[in-house]
């Protein structure tokens, strides 16, 4: 029955076509072989030794905030001692309480030894978010993390925490995370992580753990708010990162998310209300923020869709198409403009090279870089695109565009890629934690299928035309965001692309354990 109605849901969003792809379409997808990369990364009792030693100039203590109830006792004890395990000595367990009986206390009083494990049975339960801030009550150092009663944190969690702390002065750090089975021995489905991307944030709460915070924040944002129980942590991140004058992400899987019939990690369904409050948590950040959005749930637990409202119909936009030298490809790119458009003020321009704009006056407030190549099929994207450029910190969208072989062709550019993110990739699947379905910030969108404000447009030279990476860097350099959108999509007749003679930097929105081999987003030959 479960089956069925997934069927149902996904025929709904895409239609039959993608339907019957995703039910017998083959595609020889490479697997994560994560145990042989934690193998490969795992840290040996010299080198433990050696972190164990290691001098910090500035050593802040770490109260690590830990609300139980009800904990079974194997995963309670291996929470603990993943904890005493830390090569980073400086630290401090908080367990608040709220069970009903004595079973948790009666395991934590056998490591009463260690002064730096703190336990209070509260009177009563209060929930998660009370019984956090209770834990936070008791702590008292200059940064707090948190870690749920069953899962647990690598040993050298806290010491990579305290080294980005030393490096940067973070106010706010996350790391990777991973999976772990109920009984602690196979580790699975690892997320790899982009370094800060608040749009992403505003999609998925992909920071989720391990999740650090400096008393500085936490006396600004005060504790937890028991409206948002269920998203609590989602709440509770955007009200750091609103005040925070740095975000640090640590590109390393130090935290292990157990997965039991009972967890969100193992089934989305089991905490259906906390989507409503993840709603509710995105839509508070953003009238903080004071954007103009409304957010939507989508089919998939946990992942929305945040739509910017367009404030203004009068802008001018002009949208000008490279032409290819084929008529009837021209013709139609035109004739699906104009099908799929509902904005009233644009006007098109055709050239033969993009820079012959450079030498005309352009009355518009915004441009839109089309190739010829391309066929656009999703209605108001005009409206879309605008929506998000209108921003004052957007520099250029790009939207996601398909193969007519339903494969993917662009999903945003990954820095170092050879070729677009996720090219080839089938349209019906689901990629990296859905990656290529989410609005994020990204390093760099192909321009042909671009917006930009006039404004940027008349830096530009032939160059920055010829060259989106150059193009992208150039508005990057300005303070501008890069997004990429994948609500607005088009199909395109080119079949290939080759980026692996264009020399780039680091990607930042990409994590630096994956592979820069398109699609991406898996690891690494290990």
């Amino acid at each position: 029955m479960n089956f069925l109605r997934k069927v149902f849901k996904f025929y709904s969003q895409y239609g039959l076509k993608l339907m019957l792809f995703k039910l017998f379409r083959k595609y020889p997808e490479k697997s994560i072989d994560y145990e042989k990369w934690r193998e490969k990364h795992k840290l040996d009792q010299k080198e433990y030794d050696k972190l164990v030693n290691s001098v910090f100039s500035y050593r802040p203590k770490v109260s690590i905030i830990v609300p139980t109830y009800h904990t079974p006792e194997k995963f309670l004890r291996e929470m603990i001692e993943s904890v005493s395990r830390q090569t980073y000595s400086n630290w401090e367990l908080c367990i608040a309480d709220g069970s009903e009986d004595d079973k948790v206390a009666n395991v934590v009083s056998s490591y009463v030894t260690d002064a730096r494990i703190k336990f209070k049975k509260l009177e009563i339960n209060g929930g998660i978010s009370d019984n956090t801030n209770a834990a936070i009550e008791m702590s008292t150092g200059e940064y707090i993390a948190l870690l749920d009663h069953d899962d647990f944190l690598e040993s050298v969690a806290l010491f990579e925490i305290v080294k980005a702390i030393n490096v940067n002065k973070s106010e706010v750090i996350y790391t990777d995370e991973d999976k772990v089975s109920w009984e602690g021995s196979r580790f699975f489905d690892p997320h790899f992580k982009p370094d800060f991307n608040l749009e992403l944030l505003r999609q998925n709460n992909y920071i989720c753990h391990f999740f650090i915070v400096s008393r500085r924040i936490l006396n600004i944002v005060k504790g937890f708010r028991k409206e948002f129980d269920g998203a609590q942590d989602y709440d509770f991140i955007f009200r750091c990162i609103e005040s925070a004058n740095s975000v640090e992400h640590v590109p390393i899987p130090l935290y292990h998310w157990r997965t039991h019939k009972d967890s969100t990690a193992s089934n989305p369904e089991s905490k259906a209300y906390a989507y409503i409050s993840g709603k509710k948590a995105i839509e508070a950040h953003l009238y903080r923020c004071q954007e103009k959005a409304v957010v939507k749930s989508t089919m998939h637990y946990g992942f929305y869709h945040t739509q910017y409202k367009l404030v203004a119909f009068d802008k001018v936009v002009i949208v000008v198409i490279k032409n290819n030298s084929k008529s009837k490809q021209l013709q139609k790119c035109i004739k699906a403009i104009k099908n799929t458009c509902q904005y009233p003020n644009y006007s098109i321009i055709v050239v033969n090279r993009l820079d012959e704009m450079l030498q005309r006056k352009i009355d518009g407030e915004y441009i839109v870089l089309i190739d010829s190549s391309v066929k656009i099929v999703s209605e108001k994207w005009l409206e879309s695109m605008l929506a998000v450029c209108q921003r004052n910190n957007v520099g250029a969208v790009g939207a996601k565009l398909f193969k007519n072989n339903e494969t993917i062709y662009h999903a945003g550019i990954v820095l170092g890629m050879d070729k677009y993110a996720f090219f080839g990739f089938p349209r019906e699947r689901y990629g990296y934690f859905h990656q290529e379905e989410l609005r994020q910030e990204v390093c760099a969108v192909t321009k042909d299928f671009m917006m930009l404000p006039t404004s940027i447009f008349n830096l530009l030279d032939y160059i920055y035309l010829e060259n989106e990476i150059a193009l992208c860097k150039l508005i990057r350099g300005l303070g501008k965001k890069i997004i990429f959108e994948p609500k607005v999509c088009a199909y395109t007749c080119k079949s290939d692309i080759n980026l692996l003679n264009w020399n780039c930097e680091k990607d930042d929105y990409y994590n630096i354990n994956l592979s820069l081999q398109a699609p991406g987003y898996n690891l690494d030959e290990v």
